[in-house]
This record gives C-alpha cells, structure tokens and sequence, in this order.
C-alpha cells in the first residue's frame, strides 16, 4: 500500500512538471493580440501589460490581421543600454518589411534605428523630426539614400539619430502602399531636461545640431507598394512596459 501512494506522489509531481500553458494572448480595447518570443500579456486595471522581459529576455505582442495604422501608446519608458523598443512589419513569409526601434547604447543615450526589407526597392528614406506629434512642425527634414552593397533580402539597421529622453508610444502607417514608421515621445511631460521630447542629433553627415522633437518619422522612398503585413510591438530587456492605449485600423 505504501508503494502505491509513493506512485501515485511520484506521477502528481510528474503532472505539475508539465510545460507551462503557452500564452494565448489577449483582447485589449477591442484588438486581439498574441504574445510573442518571452513576453507575458495580461489586462490589470484598465492597461495592458507586456511582462517577461529582464535581461536578454525579448518579446511583445503581434496585432491580429494585418492593420494599415497601428497607434500603441505606452507609459513613459526608460530604455537601459542593450535594451530596446519598437515596432516591426513583417510579410506573409515572415521576412521583415519595415521596423524602428529605440535602442539604448553603453553612453546612456538612444539609437532610432530603422530598417525596411532591401528586396523592396527602397531607394532612400524621408526622415522628419516633428514636435507638436504628427501634424506638427518639421523641425529637422532630410533625405538619406539607401545603403550600397547590401545583399538583397538583408537587413542593416540605419541610424535616425542619436539622443535622449523617454520614449512614449509608436506608430506604424500605411499610406500610399507604404508602411511609415514613427517613435513617439507624446511630448505630454519633461522626457529631457530642456525638452518636451527627445532631445536628438541627425545621423551624418547632416548637421550635428541637436533638435528637440517628439515625433521622429521615417518614409521609404520606393517605386512598388509594399505587401501587406502584420505588425508586432516588441522590447528587450526593459522587464516590461505598459500600454494605456491602443488604436489600430484596418
């Protein structure tokens, strides 16, 4: 008798060692998302919370379908270096279609790094810093030429400049048969200590002036649209954000 209680204990433990239930996702006001990479999705008091992310952890949340506009609010968010967050777009074979992200780098600022899938025909990007959010005014406004000597299907990070300040929300847009993408401070509290925003450096060879901006904004120049893509908001190492509000449209 006492061997088959010690079995029956041996096969519950073995029970409670099972995989833990994946994360199936959430709804939140209205849009249906899944969990991606290390990231824990839960609702708590009105916001979302994306979890799971300390150290290298990386993760976030896929929006279902395939949005042409996605706004993704969260609370002011401090990026540690090696930490980053953004957006990216990706085609019905998963290759990357476009993505920004702000990275925190070992000086203590942060990197805007973009990127769009070279099989694209990107020629260039139109970069606009704004403040005053998206209708605002262009404060700094260039044009930078696509990388030569990429491999076709690669991605190489770019640089949108370099800075400081809290990142607020972010933004992909589809326009024109374009994705736009865009990080956003909200410029709703002091994110740098002179600045309403991100107090930002041009990447060279432009001008090396600091600008104060709250919406940094990154077009493609190309001569085909774009497929169609499904957006995920992503982070990495931040151990976890939380958004407030989220907008997406189809």
């Amino acid at each position: 008798m006492r061997r088959f209680h010690a079995l029956l204990f041996l096969a519950a433990l073995a029970a409670g060692c099972d995989t833990p239930p994946v994360d199936e996702g959430v709804s939140f006001q209205n849009v249906d998302l899944d969990a991606r990479g290390d990231a824990s999705l839960s609702v708590s008091g009105g916001a979302l919370v994306v979890s799971s992310l300390t150290g290298s952890r990386s993760g976030g949340f896929t929006v279902d379908g395939q949005p042409g506009r996605l706004d993704v609010d969260v609370d002011p968010l401090a990026i540690p270096a090696g930490g980053r967050f953004g957006i990216e777009v990706e085609d019905a074979s998963g290759a990357d279609v476009a993505s920004f992200y702000v990275t925190g780098n070992a000086a203590g600022a942060l990197d805007f790094l973009y990127d769009f899938g070279t099989s694209l025909g990107v020629a260039g990007v139109l970069i606009h810093y704004k403040i005053g959010g998206e209708n605002g005014e262009i404060v700094f406004g260039a044009q930078i030429d696509g990388g030569n000597g990429r491999l076709r299907g690669a991605l190489a990070e770019t640089s949108g400049g370099t800075g400081s300040g809290t990142t607020g929300s972010t933004h992909v847009i589809r326009d024109n048969g374009k994705y736009i993408v865009v990080s956003d401070s909200n410029g709703d509290g002091a994110r740098h200590a002179d600045c309403d925003g991100f107090r930002v450096t041009p990447p060279a060879p432009y001008s090396r002036a600091s600008y104060c901006t709250d919406w940094i904004e990154i077009e493609p120049l190309i001569t085909a649209p774009m497929p169609q893509g499904t957006v995920s908001v992503t982070a990495r190492g931040v151990g976890s954000f939380t958004v407030r509000d989220l907008n997406a449209s189809y």
